[in-house]
């Protein structure tokens, strides 16, 4: 798989001009169409707010194509602008993303009603309604990912080669490093067990020694130093959030199951509880299932970013 299309979804706060930025950026560098979209309220019945230059679709088409002419007299990127309104604007998101093989999303961006409080932020919806990677901007867009940190979660092996390739879109092969955390669940479950502390400890040497050669065949698969790889043992949010701050990674790839939403409002999963964790950025990859067809062609190998 080739990056061969960026959406940004721009909300003109802050942190939503630095995700247009960080999608510009990494068009340029692969060489890749970008498009940038932009939601207004519903409107109301009243004319003067539907027609006119005043009204809100009017308006936000205005900004975001000063903002497109801003970038491509900056970087040479052609742009394309389309802006959602009423009732057909998550719709027309929806479109979009699943034409795209990334989205960037600001951190903060939030959808608005009781609905959009439910259903989670931007990031969650389009994954789950398109099944394309979901790349979450922090930081700010001038300053380039110096390193990317990848997190093995146990319940998703299979994403593991996808998390790798997808990595080389930000980063060079030697900046790149692995991480898997082994829960303490099955530990208590054995204290429980009333098992004797040395087999306790026997087992749990041995999980991590296949745990390590397991993180070490990934990255020799993917082309990767076997050395870049590390096994810590506990809470896997809270290592992973150390892992991150002792390697200063500013990009953390983490794969993310396409659920209903109701189940990640119960249940939050790991990928959910790190993009509220970290300060970095994150990039979340669906992982594949029965029910993901989309995400399961998106995550054919990658080849290496364009330099």
């Amino acid at each position: 798989m080739v990056l061969r299309q960026i959406l940004a979804v721009v909300d003109f706060s802050v942190p939503g001009i630095h995700a247009a930025w960080r999608a510009a950026r990494l068009a340029w560098s692969h060489g890749a169409e970008l498009r940038l979209i932009t939601l207004v309220e519903p409107l109301d019945s009243h004319p003067a707010s539907r027609f006119g230059p005043g009204a809100p679709p009017v308006r936000a088409h205005a900004d975001l194509s000063f903002l497109a002419e801003e970038i491509g007299a900056a970087l040479g990127v052609r742009t394309a602008v389309s802006v959602g309104a009423g009732t057909d604007a998550q719709e027309a998101l929806h479109r979009a993303a699943r034409a795209a093989d990334l989205v960037v999303v600001p951190a903060e961006a939030a959808v608005p009603g009781l609905r959009g409080r439910l259903q989670g932020a931007w990031a969650e919806r389009l994954l789950r309604a398109a099944g394309v990677p979901v790349l979450i901007c922090r930081r700010p867009s001038g300053v380039p990912y110096r390193h990317a940190l990848v997190a093995f979660d146990p319940a998703e092996q299979r994403t593991a080669p996808a998390l790798l390739h997808m990595a080389r879109w930000f980063c060079e092969e030697h900046e790149i490093s692995a991480c898997h955390v082994m829960s303490t669940d099955t530990e208590r479950h054995l204290h429980a067990a009333d098992l004797p502390l040395p087999a306790v400890q026997a087992w749990l040497e041995t999980a991590r020694v296949r745990a390590q050669v397991a993180v070490s065949e990934q990255l020799a698969h993917a082309g990767l130093p076997r050395a870049r790889g590390v096994v810590v043992h506990g809470e896997p949010v809270s290592r992973l959030a150390l892992e991150q701050a002792r390697t200063e990674a500013s990009l953390l790839v983490v794969g993310k199951p396409r659920r209903a939403w109701w189940v990640d409002l119960l249940r939050p999963g790991l990928a959910r509880r790190l993009a509220q964790r970290v300060r970095c950025d994150v990039l979340w990859v669906p992982s594949p299932g029965r029910s993901a067809p989309v995400a399961r062609q998106r995550l054919a190998p990658v080849r290496p970013a364009l330099r």
